[in-house]
């Protein structure tokens, strides 16, 4: 079996569909999320200065979906992929992972935003295979504020396609044939895994570090949009 692995955010997407959430949730909500709209920005610019920590992170947007029933927030998101979503999908992006599918790969979406709002662009792209922390929820359906399995950044990354090609019976020999697209120097532990079983890799829109490392190891480079 082929993959074709997708990061999100930055790659398929000129936004930072997670920072974005956030920020429609403070304007439209009706609700005061001051402190969550502040806490959002600080780490963003963690993320831009290296300093990133994903659990706090995660736990941050697990606590922001249970602010909300059940039934307000798919109303919310409802509106979000129609505002602010389905906007920024571009043809571009689309026709990559057609082309993909069309040669006979798996896609998967991997991505670090939570898949409350990730399964909705990874639907967008016709996507079936979504690698993302997952919220968990109560008897009634309620979002807990709580997550359920681990992480999928970084190093993380690399554990959840274990987990997936498990899942699927296939063998890790076979990401010889797979390939991954991202734009994130923060990705690099998945790239490299992937280049360990001489699968291939594709810089897309990729951050100066990524571009640097893409240019010395003689991995293709892909432009679908600019970078927000």
């Amino acid at each position: 079996m082929k993959l074709a692995i997708f990061d999100m955010d930055g790659t398929l997407m000129p936004i930072d569909v997670g920072v974005v959430w956030v920020d429609f949730l403070a304007n439209k909500s009706g609700a005061d999320l001051s402190e969550e709209l502040a806490l959002s920005k600080r780490y963003l610019e963690d993320y831009r200065c290296g300093r990133f920590q994903v659990e706090p992170f995660m736990h941050f947007h697990m606590a922001l979906l249970s602010r909300f029933s059940r039934q307000n927030i798919e109303r919310l998101r409802e509106r979000f992929v129609e505002e602010v979503v389905k906007p920024n999908v571009t043809s571009a992006a689309k026709n990559v992972v057609e082309a993909m599918r069309l040669e006979g790969y798996v896609p998967v979406l991997a991505t670090g935003t939570q898949a409350f709002v990730s399964e909705t662009v990874a639907q967008l792209f016709g996507i079936e295979h979504l690698l993302a922390t997952r919220p968990v929820v109560d008897s009634r359906g309620e979002f807990t504020g709580e997550f359920e399995g681990g992480f999928c950044y970084g190093l993380h990354k690399i554990v959840r396609l274990k987990e997936f090609c498990q899942k699927l019976g296939m063998p890790l020999t076979e990401l010889s044939d797979s390939v991954v697209y991202t734009d994130s120097i923060t990705d690099l532990p998945l790239l490299q895994f992937i280049e360990s079983f001489h699968g291939h890799v594709v810089a897309t829109n990729p951050d100066p570090q990524l571009k640097e490392k893409a240019q010395k190891s003689g991995w293709a480079v892909l432009k679908l949009f600019d970078r927000a």
